[in-house]
């Protein structure tokens, strides 16, 4: 568990999909700059606060019957500090209201009924 740099409430690292190298808040899905290389490795040296300022997907996938499909939900930081990004995906327990928020923002109409696919089924 760690407490939000951004809204101070209490995060839960375990028990839901996507929460095993949690960085950021269900809440209000802001992140901290920890990871370098790859997910989990702790070594940036940053740790400043990163802004959930976009929404995008992993990546595209054909499915069996050759039709291209798109990857899982991604949201996108931006730390306050030094400026970097990164994507990190969605958990179980993430706000889905502030996902829809952001994504209002930066995605076009089909992008976004993908998310609310995702996010809530067909």
């Amino acid at each position: 568990m760690f407490k939000c740099k951004n809204c101070g409430k209490d995060v839960e690292t375990e028990g839901y999909i996507g929460t095993k190298n949690r960085n950021h808040c269900p809440f209000c899905l802001y992140s901290v700059h920890l990871d370098r290389d790859v997910p989990g490795d702790r070594k940036e040296k940053c740790k400043s606060l990163m802004k959930p300022v976009g929404i995008t997907f992993k990546r595209l996938k054909t499915d069996k019957y050759g039709k291209e499909r798109i990857g899982e939900i991604m949201i996108v930081h931006r730390c306050s500090q030094c400026g970097a990004t990164s994507n990190n995906r969605i958990a179980g327990d993430d706000s889905t209201e502030e996902i829809l928020k952001i994504a209002k923002e930066t995605l076009d109409e089909k992008e976004l009924k993908e998310v609310e696919r995702q996010l809530f089924g067909k």
